[in-house]
């Protein structure tokens, strides 16, 4: 394990994985409680992969949030314990099953003295108190925003239970880029990088410096640039002809006799000129050394999936677990992580298409509608024109192109009005499905995060001002509150961030 993540918080937190281990490998029965994006499924099937190889039987369900109605159908649950994964540190102390563990990577709640626990007192747990274990990293001073996801905390535990479950350490890659902790750095860190370390030891993982671009397996060249968006790529992205033609400029043949031609169908050379043009044109459009260095960095590839396809690239792989959880059917991302390339994947691809048009249709819709701009933050209310499940996406998508909006042209193109901006966070509503919520997503830059902004202690505060709850990390975070309470829940987290960045 590299130097930066020895010390006596790892060891804590390998402690309290073992002890799971011991929790879960003695319970007649388990039920896996996930979340639904990429991140959860991938946590899911780690945990039932190592229950099957440890002969516990379980089953796995999937919800979009732990609220008070799912802790009371959690409760009233026929198996003797539940894992909750990629979830559940807010609800720990609510669960009354003999058995309960979590593996969780979001933000904890303080005790009254500020203090982090990861059991909770007698008093709250009585006899059972041995039988309910908290893994989250957070609780050992370890950032669960980047340095591990749900998936590793989840994969900590199944290689405590056996050291051969270390051949499911690509499914918790997959769950950590799926929560983007490799943007940041340009890579995975911290102890994420030492279960990539696992993985290239079993031959799983091929790691690679490259560019970081989505799409390098499946999309056709021109597509891949001009959907680019981390970095956005001056005169490129959103501009599929200007693509197009800047292959074109430096002869780089877009089609093969095999039809379009993918990032992955390329020589080392043509490569190297594609990659020298675009850092020259960030220079050149004044955008410095930080997007350069955002444009190439490490690449995991699933060394036992086919090429040129979705599986095969870590980051292709997590959008294709998404569009599975986002539309109902995180059942299908279980089928395909677990080994499934038949039926799962070809109703998953179908997912996947329809995935993408939602978020294109969803950030239309913003774009025509615009974005309402306050002191502090801006936000837009989507009620039930964008998916509840996907409008956070489309806030991150939105707040993270906005760079692009100052290329004119590009401006002109969408609505010479619209401009989303990086200086303050950005919120999005949807109604729920039962018209009884409202869905609160919240996304910010990493710049406002080292400015002393953390989302999941203002949207979680907010929200429970007005009546709702929430959580999540300090640069993205979501919460759920009564219809009809957004304003007032606006001037609670403006007043929170306004707080916490120091502004007047």
């Amino acid at each position: 394990m590299p130097d930066m993540i020895e010390g006596e918080n790892v060891k804590g937190l390998m402690e309290a994985a073992r002890e799971a281990t011991q929790v879960l490998l003695g319970a007649s029965s388990i039920t896996v409680v996930a979340h639904i994006d990429a991140d959860g499924v991938s946590a899911a099937s780690i945990a039932s992969s190592a229950l099957s190889r440890a002969d516990v039987p379980h089953e796995c369900r999937f919800i979009k949030k732990l609220d008070d109605a799912e802790v009371k159908q959690i409760n009233a649950l026929h198996s003797e314990g539940v894992w909750l994964v990629d979830l559940g540190s807010s609800a720990i102390s609510k669960i009354t099953l003999p058995i309960c563990c979590v593996s969780d990577h979001h933000s904890v709640i303080e005790d009254a003295g500020g203090n982090l626990k990861r059991k909770l007192g007698q008093n709250d747990l009585g006899s059972f108190m041995e039988r309910k274990v908290h893994v989250n990293p957070h609780i050992f001073g370890i950032d669960g925003g980047q340095s591990l996801s749900g998936a590793g905390v989840t994969y900590l535990v199944a290689k405590s239970m056996a050291s051969s479950n270390a051949s499911l350490a690509p499914l918790a890659i997959v769950g950590a880029i799926g929560d983007f902790q490799d943007s940041a750095n340009s890579k995975l860190v911290g102890l994420n990088q030492s279960i990539v370390q696992d993985a290239v030891a079993e031959g799983t993982i091929e790691v690679t410096k490259d560019v970081r671009i989505f799409g390098r397996e499946s999309r056709p060249l021109a597509r891949m640039l001009e959907y680019a968006n981390d970095p956005t790529l001056p005169g490129l992205t959103n501009r599929y002809t200007e693509c197009k033609r800047f292959l074109d400029e430096i002869g780089i043949a877009q089609q093969s006799e095999n039809g379009w031609r993918s990032w992955v169908d390329l020589d080392h050379e043509e490569k190297r000129e594609i990659t020298s043009r675009l850092a020259g044109r960030l220079l050149d459009y004044g955008k410095g050394v930080k997007s350069i260095r955002r444009l190439i960095g490490e690449v995991y590839l699933l060394s036992e999936e086919e090429r040129r396809t979705p599986l095969h690239d870590a980051k292709e792989f997590a959008t294709l677990l998404n569009s599975c959880g986002r539309y109902d059917r995180a059942e299908i991302g279980l089928k395909i992580c677990q080994g499934d390339r038949g039926d799962a994947l070809k109703t998953a691809d179908d997912l996947l298409r329809n995935h993408r048009d939602t978020l294109k249709n969803g950030i239309t819709w913003v774009k025509k509608k615009g974005v309402i701009r306050r002191r502090s933050l801006q936000y837009f209310h989507a009620e039930q024109e964008i998916p509840e499940t996907v409008v956070g996406i489309v806030a991150g998508m939105l707040l993270g192109s906005a760079d692009s909006n100052e290329d004119r042209n590009q401006a002109e193109r969408i609505d010479v009005d619209f401009k989303v901006d990086c200086s303050v966070p950005i919120i999005a509503f949807a109604t729920s499905v039962d018209d009884k919520n409202i869905k609160v997503s919240a996304r910010a830059t990493r710049e406002l995060v080292l400015k002393g902004l953390d989302l999941s202690i203002a949207i979680r505060v907010a929200s429970e001002k007005v009546g709702g709850s929430g959580g999540g990390h300090r640069i993205a975070a979501g919460a759920s509150i009564p219809l009809g309470r957004e304003m007032e829940f606006l001037d609670a987290i403006e007043a929170l961030i306004i707080s916490q960045l120091g502004t007047n």
